[in-house]
């Protein structure tokens, strides 16, 4: 979890026509007030971005009072550097953005091909009206949009509030969608990178299928209570954690991939982590957990850390450390899935947590850890007396620690990060591994498939709407 803050803007929505740039001429006129293809401060009536022309975000743009913003396929939206550009989708408000396979919806920089960065603008914060276990100005089941200013809290009042009763509300509908290079860090203060895309008491009626969040300078997603459900999501060369679930975010997530760039973690924060899963049901948990727990579930998961791509050496001063660092009365159960490549692959960290371990209501279950450069495994415990090895390895649960080296994995290249090709070959142990049997995993919502990871042999839902080169990509 992040703190950051966000300068106010005032204004109106400026829309007509422009020609389309390319990225020798990549800025709207100065301050973008005058480009009429830039979106600025709310979005408040219902309207399309077309595909035919490239669309510009200048600084913190809300899309508010209930009004629908609809984006056609293939549709490109540049964040404007320097303006902390953001999309903020608020409560009753949607975004629509069907993309398809062919013609992926990308937001990006508008930084020139090579000359982009992770956190060159804001990213996608949606805000729904489901259950978090937070209270906002005394009022229970409220949770504020993290890092705002005073002034801007002020400001912005209940369109950076999320929560309330609606565990069936709908946001939107986000598919075939990539974000690249969010996660702005939106003050000088230390932890306040936005996301590439955020979820605020996102309700399950909201459809996430087949996402990219690339070059994120903070987490790539992050949950913040509430109950929406993801397909076929990908984390690609993340600064902090690829999958981060707080304050009672119950969903269920299937077919998901993070890949990490040794070279990009939170170096600069001496306190950093950068993990694959990172889940918390509160910063400081009392003795009885707030209510809704953080419980998502999560299977076919793959997460590999920079140790096993390329040679796997790690730079200086980078702070990896865990696939899943699961803690403060979290519950997140992973199911048929593989870690590896980090230097811890399982913490299960705090009482309460490891409480939840050995009761069931947190589960990890036919899923491979390995490739560990410190341990596969590991706990921090205070009171209570617990042997994560034993737990984890036992028979019931088919989980498997027996994996040493990239090698025994059997997936098809693993030699660098623009030729990363994730699916297992032929006789790869994460064949015919999986099983849906048990109650959390059992639901129509999860397809009932043989592997453990996010992929089959040979398959192909990654193909042609992903970008693992997009730095030189001419937009």
């Amino acid at each position: 979890m992040k703190k950051f803050a966000l300068l106010a803007f005032a204004g109106a929505l400026a829309l007509a026509s422009c020609s389309s740039d390319d990225d020798n001429n990549p800025n709207p006129p100065a301050g973008g007030g005058d480009n009429p293809d830039t979106l600025k401060t709310s979005v408040t009536t219902s309207i399309t971005l077309k595909a035919d022309k490239v669309h510009y975000l200048n600084g913190v743009v809300f899309v508010k009072n209930n009004a629908t913003l609809t984006i056609e396929p293939g549709t490109i939206i540049k964040g404007i550097k320097g303006t902390k550009a953001t999309l903020i989708v608020t409560k009753g408000a949607k975004l629509m953005a069907a993309g398809t396979t062919d013609k992926p919806i990308v937001f990006t920089s508008n930084q020139a091909a090579n000359a982009r960065a992770h956190g060159d603008w804001g990213g996608i914060v949606l805000v729904g009206k489901a259950k978090v276990n937070t209270t906002w100005n005394g009022v229970a089941g409220r949770r504020v949009v993290e890092g705002f200013s005073a002034a801007d809290r002020d400001s912005y009042k209940d369109d950076i509030i999320g929560g309330g009763d609606d565990d069936s509300d709908n946001s939107g509908t986000l598919k075939y969608v990539r974000i690249e290079y969010g996660g702005i860090p939106l003050s000088t203060e230390a932890n306040s990178e936005l996301n590439g895309l955020t979820f605020v008491a996102v309700g399950s009626g909201t459809t996430i299928d087949h996402i990219q969040v690339s070059y994120s300078g903070d987490d790539s997603y992050e949950w913040f209570g509430g109950t929406v459900n993801a397909k076929y999501l990908v984390a690609f060369s993340g600064v902090d954690d690829d999958f981060d679930t707080d304050n009672g975010f119950r969903g269920k997530v299937q077919f998901g991939v993070s890949i990490r760039n040794k070279d990009l973690s939170d170096v600069t924060n001496a306190s950093g982590a950068s993990n694959g899963f990172e889940s918390d049901n509160e910063e400081n948990p009392p003795a009885t957990p707030s209510s809704p727990n953080t419980a998502p579930v999560f299977s076919n998961m793959t997460i590999l850390g920079p140790g096993v791509i390329g040679d796997g050496t790690l730079p200086a001063g980078h702070v990896f450390k865990r696939g899943a660092h699961i803690r403060r009365a979290s519950q997140l159960s992973l199911y048929n899935s593989v870690i590896a490549g980090f230097p811890t692959g399982l913490l299960l960290d705090g009482d309460q947590t490891i409480n939840a371990s050995v009761a069931g209501t947190q589960a990890v279950k036919n899923t491979f850890i390995g490739m560990a450069s410190s341990k596969k495994l590991d706990r921090v415990v205070t009171t209570v007396t617990f042997d994560v090895t034993a737990w984890f390895t036992t028979a019931a649960f088919a989980n498997d620690i027996s994996l040493n080296t990239a090698a025994d994995l059997k997936l098809t290249n693993l030699t660098s990060l623009t030729a990363i090709d994730p699916k297992p070959q032929a006789g790869s142990p994460l064949l015919n591994k999986a099983a849906f049997a048990d109650a959390k995993v059992a639901d129509a919502f999860f397809t009932k498939v043989t592997y453990v990871g996010a992929f089959a042999e040979g398959d192909t839902w990654l193909a042609t709407w992903t970008n693992f080169n997009p730095n030189a990509t001419a937009y």
